[in-house]
């Protein structure tokens, strides 16, 4: 899970004030909510990112939660010991917790969860994230001990987070079967009913859940993909709320336009980065990748892209957070210096292409770009695709730059992931620059292993300086997203990457004043 500590702060400058603090929450009633994306599978341990993600934390639950200051908290386990090596980790699970059939939630179910995600064959979203793990045992009933390879500052916090694993009942997903005809049970506050691909999603309330039980009786999810007929269904009154809302929607509210309509949003949900194809040319070239950076206007971008919302940054946190790194050089905005540094790459006025998916707001970054560089003589054209190929483009690493996306972790261990060496240059997974050096895995690998907090924070430090040198991708800035809903939807918070539930509120807090 992503940390949520400026939730507040931002919900006091960003979140229309439709809901009075006196209001009493109801029980009962349907609400419908529209979601930019289907599901895919429902297999809840594989492909668990973006929306079906978000769709399956309804369903069920990480082993820990983390706070709004970004601290590990209980969830599913009350307790936990660390033997003193760092190496032996002893959870102590909540009792009475119940899947959605009746059984309870033993530690076995945990130990089945956690050794699925770790077998490879399975395929599964979270297994980078338990590769340290030696073995899973289950000591009793409510007792789950984990012996870790070696030392991981960053384990507990990948245990609060459901793409790591959800807790499933044990023997709940076959083995090497990743396309079930349906969920298994869950733990979470609201229970599958069914799918209909393309049409709805349903879920009921899970009246034994063992936390925040849901206020509503009745959940209902519609993919609409496009971002017009998802706000014109909203006005019409055929849907009480939706995500992802166009950010020029947004303004119209804030501007009084569009009644009756309330949000709230995501400050952080949305990171924006260039990325280079940095084994290929011309930017295997280095310079001419600096010169590329000295020559972004992060702010213009922001503004034409997103219609003045976002906040430029030059790091993958944002700053005051914990894992900003104050000190850390970034190449400023230097139309005299990225000319130089063009001229000592060789660039000779070739056109080069930028890969952009249709209809996306990155068409527009792309244009801002296209003009930025044109002013220190760089031809650039735009190569725009549909979705399915530009995707392919990037894992295949057939491209030469592109705007990306992406989010922090709480821990930098998995936010900077993205920047180790991966062997196959044409089946790209996290790092999808294909940048490759060895000097910057060892201090990831350090990074990973170092308990000592002060001393971690100076290899992320030096991880920072030399990304920054490097150059294998620019960041531009954080893009918040928006969830509107009509004005008898009550209570609904979001974090800071926009989930549908997260640790202190969220689906299960909202009602409907009817």
């Amino acid at each position: 899970m992503k940390q949520s500590w400026v939730l507040f702060l931002f919900l006091a400058i960003f979140a229309s004030p439709l809901h009075g603090a006196s209001d009493q929450p109801r029980r009962g009633g349907t609400l419908t909510l529209a979601v930019r994306r289907d599901l895919v599978i429902m297999n809840p341990l594989v492909g668990t990112r973006s929306t079906e993600q978000a769709i399956r934390d309804l369903m069920y639950d990480a082993l820990l939660g983390i706070d709004l200051k970004g601290n590990v908290q209980p969830k599913l386990a009350e307790r936990w010991e660390i033997s003193r090596d760092g190496k032996v980790y002893t959870f102590y699970l909540r009792r009475g917790v119940k899947f959605h059939d009746g059984r309870e939630m033993t530690a076995e179910d945990v130990k089945f969860s956690m050794d699925y995600t770790m077998n490879p064959k399975n395929g599964a979203y979270g297994n980078s994230k338990l590769a340290l793990i030696e073995k899973v045992e289950a000591v009793d009933r409510a007792t789950l001990r984990v012996t870790m390879k070696k030392p991981s500052p960053s384990f507990l916090f990948s245990l609060t987070d459901i793409r790591s694993f959800p807790v499933v009942q044990k023997g709940a997903v076959p083995e090497g079967v990743d396309k079930p005809s349906r969920f298994p049970p869950g733990t979470g506050p609201f229970k599958f009913v069914e799918w209909q691909p393309g049409q709805r999603i349903v879920f009921e309330r899970y009246d034994d859940y063992w936390g925040q039980k849901a206020f509503i009786d009745r959940l209902i999810l519609r993919p609409i993909d496009d971002d017009t007929v998802r706000i014109t269904a909203l006005r019409a009154g055929d849907i009480d709320m939706i995500e992802r809302t166009p950010h020029e929607w947004v303004k119209q509210i804030l501007d009084g336009k569009l009644k009756g309509i309330a949000f709230t949003g995501s400050p952080y949900a949305g990171f924006r980065r260039l990325r280079f194809n940095v084994p290929e040319p011309p930017f295997n070239n280095k310079k001419l990748r600096q010169a590329v950076a000295h020559a972004i206007d992060k702010t213009e971008i922001l503004r034409a892209a997103y219609f003045g919302f976002g906040e430029a940054v030059d790091q993958d946190y944002p700053k005051g957070h914990a894992w900003y790194i104050d000190g850390v050089p970034s190449p400023a905005y230097d139309l005299a210096k990225a000319r130089l540094l063009l001229k000592e790459a060789g660039y000779k006025g070739e056109t080069l292409d930028i890969m952009v998916a249709r209809g996306e707001r990155d068409e527009v970054e792309a244009a801002m770009l296209q003009a930025q560089l044109k002013k220190i003589g760089m031809n650039i054209k735009l190569e725009v695709l549909e979705s399915g190929s530009y995707t392919s483009r990037i894992r295949s690493g057939r491209f030469t730059f592109y705007f990306g996306g992406g989010s922090f972790d709480a821990d930098p261990s998995s936010t900077y992931q993205y920047l180790v060496c991966e062997p196959d240059l044409k089946k790209r997974g996290l790092n999808s620059t294909g940048y490759c050096d060895k000097e910057m895995d060892l201090l990831l690998n350090k990074a990973e292993t170092e308990m000592d907090a002060g001393k971690r924070r100076e290899i992320i430090k030096q991880i920072l300086a030399k990304k920054a040198d490097e150059a294998p991708e620019f960041p531009i800035g954080f893009v918040p997203r928006f969830f509107t809903f009509r004005e008898s939807v009550k209570g609904f918070t979001t974090d800071t990457d926009g989930q549908f539930r997260w640790s202190a509120g969220g689906l299960n807090y909202t009602w409907i004043d009817k």
